[in-house]
């Protein structure tokens, strides 16, 4: 009689079984990297543009991933504008990236600024939108603070102004001046409410490729680092 014992491997299973649990941590330590890195990336362009003085503009850098949209795609992170591309913030970012030449949209002659004597922002058509001469007259703040009056500077800037006003010694936001004399506002016989320019010229204020270049480098070295963690 012999007494036997055997134990019997097929190959081809246990390869099979090995190569999806090794694709499974590969892309589980692909998804940890692209996200540690676009979040690197993320918080690198937000110092950088706070090292050249645009401190504020540095909140309209986003960051998103695969792991945080819990995405079943491939592994991806991103930074992005948050608003959009076309968003002011969007514009700001790419121009202080790339620099650019800004002129007026089709059909408009002039770049136009808000002072503080009017509202940056106004209700137009049921929507909040930045304050422009257009924007102004159609908001009804003719009636509240007074007409404008256009003033050439020349062939490359203008001014809007608004006469017989009263400004806050505060904000220095203006009002129509009424009958009545008033002891706790500042009379003006005439304020600029908006300066205008045909085209301005923005130079590259830092260099966001460069960031996210130097950190997407990383993703190898961040990848086996994940794999690490995942096998222990």
């Amino acid at each position: 009689m012999k007494f036997t014992a055997g134990i019997k491997i097929d190959p081809g299973k246990v390869y099979t079984g090995a190569a999806a649990a090794y694709r499974k941590d590969l892309r589980a330590a692909a998804i940890i990297a692209t996200d540690r890195a676009s979040k690197d990336a993320q918080r690198g362009v937000q110092e950088r543009i706070q090292s050249v003085g645009l401190g504020r503009l540095s909140r309209a850098v986003g960051q998103t991933s695969t792991k945080r949209e819990r995405n079943k795609g491939d592994p991806y992170g991103v930074i992005f504008a948050r608003g959009g591309d076309e968003s002011l913030a969007g514009g700001a970012l790419e121009s202080y990236s790339r620099g650019s030449t800004i002129r007026p949209g089709p059909g408009k002659q002039w770049l136009t600024f808000p002072t503080k004597a009017v509202p940056r922002f106004v209700m137009s058509g049921g929507r909040r939108v930045r304050t422009t001469p257009e924007t102004y007259r159609n908001s009804g703040l003719t009636t509240t603070i007074g007409p404008l009056e256009f003033r050439p500077l020349g062939d490359n800037k203008a001014i809007w102004v608004i006469k017989r006003v009263s400004l806050s010694p505060k904000t220095g936001r203006a009002k129509a001046l009424g009958p009545r004399r008033t002891r706790t506002r500042i009379v003006a016989k005439e304020v600029i409410a908006f300066v205008g320019i045909r085209v301005t010229r923005r130079a590259a204020r830092f260099n966001k490729d460069g960031v996210v270049g130097f950190y997407a480098r990383r993703v190898p070295q961040y990848m086996q680092e994940a794999l690490a963690e995942l096998r222990k």
